[in-house]
C-alpha cells in the first residue's frame, strides 16, 4: 500500500497545483498563483522566472500581428489567454519537477541506506 500511496501522491500533487493555477486563470486573482508557487518550491522559483519573463516575450512577439492592448487599456483576449496559458504550464511542470527531484533523493536516500547495511569487508567473525 505505501507504494500505492506514494504514486497517488506524485499523481495528485501536480493535479492540485494544476487546479490552483487554473482557478488563478479563471479568476484571475494572485492569490491562487501564489499559493501554486508555495506549493511548488523549490522549483517554483524556476516557474516565477518563466512566468514573468514569458508575459512580456508573449506580448512582444505576439504584438507584431496584432495588438496587446484594447482602448481602454487592458490586455487583449489574446494575451490574457496566452499569458494564463503559459502560467498554468509553468506550474505545473514545476510540480512535476518537485516529484522527480523528491524521487531521486529518496532513491539516493535508500541506496545510502542499503549500502550502509551490507557488511564491510575485514569485519567478519575473529573469535579464536
Amino acid at each position: 500500500m505505501h507504494g500505492r500511496a506514494r504514486r497517488l501522491a506524485e499523481v495528485g500533487y501536480p493535479m492540485v497545483v494544476a487546479g490552483l493555477a487554473v482557478a488563478g486563470a479563471v479568476e484571475q486573482k494572485a492569490v491562487f498563483y501564489l499559493v501554486a508557487i508555495a506549493l511548488t518550491l523549490p522549483a517554483g522559483i524556476a516557474a516565477v522566472v518563466v512566468i514573468y519573463g514569458g508575459y512580456p516575450l508573449i506580448a512582444a512577439v505576439g504584438g507584431i500581428w496584432t495588438p496587446a492592448t484594447r482602448p481602454d487599456g487592458s490586455d487583449a483576449a489574446w494575451l490574457t489567454t496566452a499569458s494564463a496559458t503559459l502560467n498554468v504550464v509553468a506550474l505545473v511542470l514545476a510540480a512535476i519537477v518537485d516529484v522527480v527531484l523528491l524521487e531521486r533523493a529518496l532513491r539516493r536516500r535508500s541506496a545510502r541506506a542499503g549500502a550502509a547495511a551490507l557488511p564491510h569487508e575485514g569485519a567478519g567473525d575473529r573469535s579464536t
